[in-house]
């Protein structure tokens, strides 16, 4: 058997173990150059450069500087406020010595230095040139190469203002990073949220009991909306977990969220999206009232258990009624869960005796055509107690060709593409879809 995969996340492995360590140097480093900075600039107003009570911070300067340069390639310092990035990354500097960081990058701005860039090693003159700069000596601000008339060889200076604009964006790209993982972190928490109200509610269904308050549905769902406009990818990704033993409460939940992306790129309305994902949550709870044992068998159903399996849009209408007012939110998930099970297929004779499937004129809500299809592809990439999952593909495949009667042709084109995950709008703008 091949060795399984390494986990990206795991850092128990040498090499993680390896990378680690050599993060924690180079930053240690890091502050270590930070600190030295610190007191030359502050001392350099007193003293020269090159008095000799500077010797051995400029020459540990200078061997921290060069061992991050040998370990990284290159040693580059931006800092701006009580921030300091090394490398790209930033410094985690301690609580105590915030202030001598401010400290630092105010002499910075003042010299309109933004942070400082090495490529190549450095010896001692050259950094006692680069923090002349910084002495009462030097009245000017700072270029790339030095100030004074001396010049830096393998010392890059940053303009402060380039170099904050620079920071301010690493720091909006970080924010940016850590809330899209943290959305697909909540993402994830609100579909098992999704599918335990499912569980709850078929559960309290089969047992005859009060049913969970249909206003947590109700939010979750408006979650559920909310988040795909920003996750698309991860969240149809979420629409892959299965369970063959709870397969009701999953499927139930990811008919809404298939009907969710498919009817966001039809360009449905936020409003629209909550009373179809309403809708394709509760399509199917009618199955509840069917027994396991029928539900199971592959085939061969007796005239009485095939009655009760057709009979199951009736119970879900039955149970979409129970406990509240016949309203208007009401009487459209019933519909769409209604119209989510026609079948489009007409069958005619023709004059040789063979038959025909024909499309018949029927004038169906986009809710039900939605429904119906995110439902039947759902179901053929789940597996079943009677067969194996089949893959999208294939599943795409059967509904196109010999399920196709089933369907509204428009839309199961358009879907195609939508589980294709087309980098682009699949309608064209201006295309408008009714409500009915």
């Amino acid at each position: 058997m091949a060795d399984p995969a390494p986990n990206p996340l795991d850092t128990s492995t040498p090499q993680m173990q390896a990378q680690s360590a050599h993060s924690g140097k180079v930053g240690k480093l890091g502050v270590e150059v930070v600190s030295t900075l610190y007191m030359l600039i502050r001392n350099v107003r007193l003293h020269d450069p090159t008095n000799a009570v500077f010797e051995k911070p400029f020459a540990a300067l200078r061997d921290a500087i060069n061992t991050i340069v040998s370990v990284e390639g290159s040693f580059n310092l931006h800092a701006v406020g009580t921030t300091v990035y090394l490398n790209g990354k930033q410094l985690r500097m301690d609580f105590t010595s915030l202030e001598n960081v401010k400290f630092l990058t105010e002499e910075f701005k003042r010299k309109d230095v933004g942070g400082f860039a090495v490529q190549r090693q450095v010896q001692v003159k050259e950094l006692q040139d680069f923090i002349w700069i910084f002495s009462r000596e030097n009245s000017a601000a700072a270029e790339e190469d030095g100030a004074g008339g001396r010049k830096l060889a393998n010392i890059k200076v940053g303009k402060f203002a380039k170099i904050r604009e620079q920071m301010e964006k690493e720091e909006q790209n970080e924010m940016d990073t850590a809330r899209q993982v943290d959305r697909k972190k909540y993402a994830l928490t609100v579909y098992a949220r999704a599918v335990y109200f499912m569980s709850k509610f078929l559960d309290r269904l089969r047992e005859a009991a009060t049913l969970p308050a249909m206003a947590k549905a109700a939010r979750i769902v408006q979650d559920f909306v909310d988040l795909a406009f920003e996750q698309k990818s991860h969240f149809l990704g979420m629409t892959t977990t299965r369970s063959l033993e709870e397969y009701l409460q999953y499927h139930s939940v990811n008919t809404c969220l298939l009907s969710i992306v498919f009817g966001n790129e039809l360009g449905l309305s936020r409003a629209q999206l909550h009373e179809l994902a309403m809708a394709a949550l509760f399509h199917d709870i009618g199955m509840a009232e069917i027994p396991n044992n029928v539900l199971a068998k592959p085939k061969g159903l007796t005239k009485d258990e095939r009655r009760m399996v057709d009979l199951f849009p009736l119970y879900t209408v039955k149970t979409m009624l129970r406990g509240r007012m016949l309203d208007q939110e009401t009487v459209k998930r019933m519909v769409a869960a209604y119209e989510a099970k026609i079948d489009y297929s007409l069958p005619m004779k023709q004059p040789d005796g063979s038959i025909k499937l024909m499309m018949p004129k029927v004038e169906l809500g986009v809710y039900g055509k939605i429904i119906g299809i995110c439902a039947t592809y759902d179901a053929l990439t789940s597996a079943r107690p009677f067969r194996e999952a089949y893959g999208p593909e294939v599943a795409m495949t059967l509904m196109m060709g010999d399920m196709k009667y089933k369907f509204d042709p428009i839309l199961l084109k358009i879907f195609m593409k939508v589980m294709a995950i087309q980098p682009v709008k699949v309608m064209k703008k201006g295309t408008t879809i009714e409500i009915g």
